[in-house]
């Protein structure tokens, strides 16, 4: 399971997550760009959203800590996908 590592010696600090339907262990403190990590998504491309207690998702600041409760579940999508064949050279 990957994880964000938790303070020294304090096994307490850590807060099961699910993240994209997979689970996960962080630290209290745990950005929203420290979360699309874990799935490799790069911070400048990412959307992450905590599932609120009625079910509703809400948007996580990149930048700031995360609402953490054991097993809330987040979601983590990219804002913009590049795909496609290589572009053709014209000839």
């Amino acid at each position: 399971m990957d994880s964000t590592p938790a303070p020294a010696g304090d096994t307490a600090a850590i807060v099961p997550i699910r993240v994209n339907r997979r689970p996960f262990s962080v630290a209290p403190g745990v950005t929203g760009a420290q979360i699309a990590a874990l799935l490799g998504v790069p911070a400048d491309n990412a959307v992450v959203e905590a599932q609120g207690a009625d079910g509703t998702l809400v948007a996580c600041a990149l930048d700031a800590p995360a609402p953490l409760a054991p097993h809330v579940e987040f979601l983590v999508t990219r804002q913009y996908v590049m795909g496609g064949a290589p572009a053709a050279d014209g000839r």
